[in-house]
């Protein structure tokens, strides 16, 4: 029993297939979950099917199971089962969050392993205290679960530069991470929101958010300009760079505001929340150097940022829905990757339904 799955496969770049394969296996500690909904990220998962992502370092391999946005039912508790964050014991028949499966039999790499049927959770194969199954209230769809996995992403960015009451902030790339840091950004009480995108149509889906919205390529000058007439010259406290466009961050000091000089103020800052595919260079260091500013990165997600997102949502203060736009059965998957790639400018995220 839960020997082998059905899951998405990327046998090599720009080649995914639905097929069988081996579990990681079932012991003790194991909680095993039926997946319903997951999604297809369009910036990491895409640059892993694509091959972006997966020749860096060596770290991913061909074939790998993709994945981290991932919900489904509870079907076996081990005896000695991981619990949740909060140190409640998961129940059969449970929805959850499930997310990344990070380690498979040979020959299968995790990159990050959740595009799969069942998932076999426990301390061995998802060890992170953030990789732990999340209970979803029941007032949460499963489609709004599955987004807010990259919301507490973007949580983590959130709190990490350290949003304040009245700052304004600029989030640049209007994908999931952006446009949940734009939506997270308001909540932690930000005086003034100005998002960025060069896609008209992500432009147009998330300026009802923000208080300004800017049509840029934030690569360009004319971004700069831009952000120059909307704040009167000030430009942002905080910048939130979310687009993965490796030919961005450079231009960033350029849009935060001058300062650090007095005491109590730290100066403008920047946090770089993208996937960047390529090297990043940052130049000429004196116009860094002389603007004062922090640089801050972070990567996945918090212990408790799923549970934080979920409570929002809850509650009805995050909108989960407009992170998504379209959902396909699980036959469908395979060509779904290039559909994203191609017609980026105008998706959001891809759901697959899993039965």
């Amino acid at each position: 029993m839960y020997k082998t799955s059905k899951a998405i496969v990327i046998e090599k770049p720009r080649h995914a297939v639905v097929k069988e394969i081996p579990l990681p296996a079932v012991d003790e500690q194991s909680v095993v979950i039926r997946t319903t909904y997951s999604a297809i990220s369009t910036g990491t998962e895409v640059k892993v099917w694509n091959g972006k992502t997966g020749k860096l370092g060596g770290e991913l391999w061909y074939p790998t199971v993709p994945g981290y946005e991932q919900v489904g039912v509870v079907e076996h508790v081990g005896p000695k089962a991981m619990k949740d964050f909060g140190g409640g014991a998961f129940q059969v028949g449970q929805r959850v969050m499930a997310n990344e499966i990070r380690q498979y039999p040979q020959p299968y790499c995790a990159s990050w392993g959740g595009q799969v049927a069942m998932s076999v959770k426990n301390p061995t194969v998802s060890g992170s205290p953030f990789d732990m199954p999340s209970m979803i209230p029941d007032n949460v769809t499963d489609q709004q679960a599955v987004a807010a996995y990259l919301a507490a992403v973007a949580h983590k960015g959130i709190e990490k530069v350290g949003v304040k009451a009245g700052e304004t902030v600029l989030v640049i790339g209007m994908g999931a991470v952006g446009f949940s840091s734009a939506q997270l950004a308001k909540i932690y009480g930000c005086g003034r929101l100005i998002i960025m995108e060069k896609s008209q149509w992500r432009l147009e889906r998330a300026k009802k958010f923000a208080d300004d919205a800017i049509h840029a390529d934030a690569s360009h000058a004319s971004a700069v300009e831009a952000l120059a007439d909307a704040t009167g010259g000030k430009m942002a406290d905080v910048v939130i760079e979310a687009s993965g466009d490796s030919s961005v961050p450079n231009n960033l000091r350029k849009m935060v505001r001058e300062g650090g000089w007095a005491l109590g103020d730290d100066g403008g800052r920047i946090h770089l929340q993208g996937d960047y595919p390529e090297p990043l260079c940052l130049t000429p260091y004196q116009e860094w150097f002389n603007r004062n500013l922090r640089i801050s990165v972070s990567c996945a997600i918090l212990p408790g940022g799923k549970e934080k997102i979920l409570g929002l949502i809850s509650e009805g203060k995050f909108n989960a829905d407009v992170l998504w736009d379209k959902e396909i059965p699980l036959a469908e998957a395979p060509s779904a990757y290039e559909e994203l790639e191609r017609n980026r400018d105008t998706r959001m995220k891809t759901l697959i339904r899993w039965s």
